[in-house]
C-alpha cells in the first residue's frame, strides 16, 4: 500500500483549515494510507476524520532523530510538508522518506524532492487555497502514475468544506458537561470565545464581550457559554466577573473534542480570529467574527453562515501579535453594537435585508 505522511501546521487553526486538503488527497488516492504528523495539542484535530488512517503525535522531549527513526521504521513512500519550515522538510529528510514535497521556502529546497514554487500573490489567497494548491501540485506534476491519472480533475476542484466528525461519545460528553453545569437541556445557547493565543492585538476587549454577553442574554433569552484555553481563563474570568447575569465559563475545562461538540450546540458563537473561529465554522455554526490585526482575506471563517467585523484603520493588517501604537485601533473602532448588528444580520437575515 502507498503511504503518505503528512506534516500539519502547529496551530489549530491552521490544522482546521488544512483539512480540505487531506480530503482532496484522500480522495486522489483512495487505496493509499494517509497519515498525519501533528504536535500534541494539534492531533485532536484529525481525530474521527475519515480522510486519516493514523496520527503519529509529536511527543514532547523527544529528539528530532528518535523522531525520524519512527518515521523511518513505518517506510512512508511519500512526505507532504504544509509548514513552510526548514526544520520540517529536514526531518522527512532525515527520516529516510523517497519523495518529499513543500513548497521551497526558508531556504529548504535542497531537502526536497519536488519544489513547488510558492503562488505569487499567496498573501491575497485563502490559507485552505494556498494548502490545496501544494496538494495539486503534487498531483498534478508527480512521478507516480496513480496520480497522473488525476491531473485532469483538478482545475474543477473547488471544494472547500472544513472537516470535522463530532463522534456519539463526543456528544455525551458534551450533554454531560451541560448537565453538570445545571443548564436546561432545551436552553438556547450563545457561544462567546474572548481568547487568542496570538496575542492581544486580536482580542477583542473584555468588557466589551461582557456587555455583548448580557445584551444577547435578554434579546435571545439564552445562556452565554465562555470558551477559551486555561491559559485564556483569565479572560473569561474577568468577563464572568463583568456580567451581571454570568454565563457558563468553560474555560480549561474541556479537550478540544469537547470543545467543538459544545460549539456545535451553539445556534451562535462570537468569536476574535482564532482556533475556535474554525473550530466553529466546521461544525457549521453561525458565527461573528471579529478581526483586528490579521488579515480576513488568508483566514476568514469559511462557514455557510458567517460574518467577519472588521474597521478600516491605516495600519490594520499589521499580522503583529501587540499594537505598537498601543491604543489597538482596529479593535477600539468594533463596537458593542457594531457586533449585535452582525449577530442580526446572521439570525435574521431578511430583517436586516439579505437574502
Amino acid at each position: 500500500m502507498f503511504k503518505i505522511i503528512v506534516r500539519v501546521p502547529n496551530w489549530i487553526g491552521d490544522a482546521v483549515l488544512s483539512t480540505p486538503a487531506l480530503h482532496l488527497l484522500g480522495q486522489k488516492f483512495p487505496d493509499s494510507r494517509i497519515v498525519v504528523l501533528a504536535k500534541e495539542w494539534v492531533a485532536p484535530v484529525f481525530e474521527a476524520n475519515p480522510d486519516v488512517r493514523e496520527i503519529y503525535v509529536m511527543k514532547e522531549g523527544e529528539s528530532r532523530r528518535g523522531l525520524a527513526g519512527r518515521l523511518k521504521a513505518a517506510k512512508f513512500d511519500l512526505g507532504v510538508l504544509f509548514p513552510n519550515s526548514f526544520s520540517s522538510a529536514f526531518l522527512f529528510r532525515l527520516a529516510g522518506i523517497p519523495r518529499r514535497v513543500g513548497y521551497a521556502t526558508d531556504g529548504r529546497s535542497f531537502l526536497l524532492t519536488q519544489r513547488i514554487k510558492r503562488p505569487s500573490r499567496f498573501r491575497e489567497e485563502h490559507q485552505v487555497d494556498y494548502y490545496k494548491k501544494l496538494v495539486e501540485a503534487i498531483i498534478g506534476n508527480g512521478q507516480d502514475d496513480r496520480q497522473m491519472l488525476f491531473a485532469g480533475f483538478l482545475d474543477n476542484e473547488k471544494d472547500k468544506r472544513l472537516v470535522w466528525v463530532i463522534t456519539k461519545d463526543e456528544e455525551k460528553r458534551a450533554k454531560k458537561l451541560l448537565r453538570k453545569a445545571k443548564v436546561p437541556p432545551d436552553a438556547k445557547l450563545i457561544g462567546l470565545s474572548p481568547g487568542a493565543a496570538f496575542g492581544p492585538a486580536k482580542r477583542w476587549f473584555p468588557d466589551r464581550f461582557a456587555k455583548l454577553g448580557e445584551e444577547l442574554q435578554k434579546r435571545y433569552q439564552a445562556k452565554i457559554i465562555l470558551f477559551g484555553s486555561s491559559g485564556e481563563k483569565e479572560i473569561t474570568d474577568s468577563i464572568e466577573a463583568r456580567m451581571d447575569s454570568p454565563g457558563l465559563n468553560l474555560a480549561g475545562q474541556t479537550t478540544l473534542r469537547e470543545l467543538g461538540a459544545l460549539i456545535s450546540r451553539c445556534f451562535l458563537f462570537i468569536t476574535n480570529d482564532t482556533g475556535t473561529m474554525h473550530l466553529a465554522a466546521a461544525v457549521k455554526t453561525p458565527l461573528v467574527a471579529i478581526f483586528g490585526s490579521t488579515d480576513p482575506v488568508r483566514t476568514c471563517p469559511l462557514g455557510e453562515k458567517s460574518i467577519v467585523l472588521r474597521k478600516a484603520t491605516p495600519c490594520s493588517p499589521c499580522l503583529k501579535k501587540e499594537c505598537k501604537r498601543k491604543d489597538y485601533l482596529c479593535m477600539d473602532k468594533i463596537t458593542v453594537e457594531d457586533v449585535l448588528r452582525g449577530c442580526q444580520k446572521i439570525l435574521n437575515p431578511r430583517e436586516t435585508g439579505n437574502r
